[in-house]
């Protein structure tokens, strides 16, 4: 445990140390929040009905981006927080931690706990930031009128908060357990670079974050829902719209961005199958990440 804990610690100390690295991961979804609020805001807008309160569009509108935010963000952080065990590999440092009296597998764990560590954390951060955005802008506690009768929505209680948070711990662990495992087999941090920076343009749609599955053909939402990442997507929009307006399907006969949607394998499916969905896949990439480590010391 301890050799553990030291090497994750030197993972941590180098991330820390590197400033440039550092800015570049943080700075990334704040990114993609300024970007948001700048030019996708009226998009989500307009799918809004005209006669609705702007408190209500507001309010969605920054339900929408808070979706995105936090799916991408778990996505691609898992990929730009490898770039340690990538750099690690490249100048053959693996080699002279193997010949170390340590366990490969510690290793492995190390790069795997680190990402999952940074990875949450940043994400929490993001989710911090997220709702400080929209206390500012007003749509955590929304009040309206609709048909003569005074509603209030709020967009987060405890419960929510803590749900949330909990699929933001399993994304983690899913995200990050896939990509140290893919990308172990990487030694070259110009194709580490070129990698990284394909999935983070394309993330957004790949999951279904910023533009949802609804809207895709059928069978690109179905090949899109195989991937783990998405259905992480899908139970954050399922959880985090509950008790609003547009999670009422008897008011909104259309679909939106905030749309409930799950398809698994030509199915539909509830949230709880993306969730074990999701857990059997975190479960599988945890086990080959430990066993990869054993395979490559042999």
């Amino acid at each position: 445990m301890y050799k553990l804990m030291h090497l994750t610690r030197r993972n941590l100390v180098i991330f820390l140390k590197d400033k440039r690295r550092m800015f570049f991961t943080f700075i990334a979804p704040l990114i993609v929040l300024l970007c948001f609020v700048l030019f996708a805001r009226r998009i989500y807008f307009s799918q809004m009905p005209e006669n609705f309160p702007e408190q209500i569009k507001n309010q969605y509108a920054d339900i929408s981006m808070l979706i995105g935010l936090l799916s991408t963000t778990l996505f691609t952080n898992a990929v730009s927080l490898s770039s340690i065990m990538i750099a690690d590999a490249e100048r053959k440092v693996l080699n002279d931690l193997y010949i170390a009296p340590v366990h490969p597998g510690i290793v492995r764990f190390s790069y795997l706990i680190y990402n999952i560590f940074l990875n949450i954390s940043i994400t929490l951060f993001m989710f911090i930031i997220g709702i400080c955005w929209m206390a500012i802008n007003k749509t955590i506690v929304v009040n309206v009128n609709f048909g003569n009768v005074d509603k209030t929505y709020y967009a987060f209680d405890t419960s929510k908060i803590f749900t949330i948070i909990g699929i933001i711990f399993l994304g983690g662990i899913l995200n990050s357990s896939i990509f140290v495992f893919l990308l172990s087999f990487l030694n070259n941090t110009s194709a580490f670079s070129a990698i990284s920076a394909s999935l983070s343009a394309v993330a957004g749609f790949l999951i279904g974050a910023f533009v949802p599955l609804h809207t895709f053909p059928r069978p690109i939402a179905e090949f899109s829902s195989l991937i783990p990442s998405t259905h992480i997507s899908n139970m954050v929009r399922h959880f985090i719209i509950q008790d609003l307006v547009f999670s009422d399907t008897s008011i909104f006969t259309e679909k939106h961005a905030a749309y409930d949607y799950n398809v698994l394998f030509g199915q539909n499916i509830k949230w709880w199958g993306s969730l074990i969905y999701t857990m059997s896949w975190t479960a599988l990439m945890v086990t080959l990440n430990i066993s990869l480590s054993n395979l490559k010391r042999k």
